[in-house]
């Protein structure tokens, strides 16, 4: 028998931009900046349609996005590169996937 526990899930993962993001021509977050994401709870998933954010739709991602993020991305992500927004999807999956799926999904072995 161990004695050893498993890792805790991460509440929080950085991630780093591919490409920056504007608002006009004034750049609000450069490339390289790194983003904060905090897992999802009850009320940042309020009105979120989780079938939706699971298979990484853009307006369901577009929601939770500012509600999750630090310092926040735009509401709406009107003007994020999409290599960023799937980057954001997949960590926000990532966070919403039991263990058991995840297992299921991807195999250690």
């Amino acid at each position: 028998m161990s004695d050893t526990q498993p890792n805790p899930a991460p509440t929080s993962v950085k991630m780093t931009l591919e490409h920056d993001i504007k608002a006009g021509d004034t750049v609000i977050h450069a490339a390289g900046a790194e983003i904060l994401v905090s897992k999802p709870m009850g009320g940042a998933l309020r009105g979120v349609n989780l079938g939706g954010l699971v298979r990484m739709d853009f307006d369901q991602i577009a929601m939770v996005a500012p509600r999750v993020t630090m310092p926040p991305l735009v509401a709406g992500l009107p003007n994020v590169d999409p290599a960023d927004v799937m980057q954001l999807g997949g960590i926000l999956v990532d966070f919403l996937l039991p263990t058991a799926a995840k297992e299921a999904l991807f195999p250690s072995g």
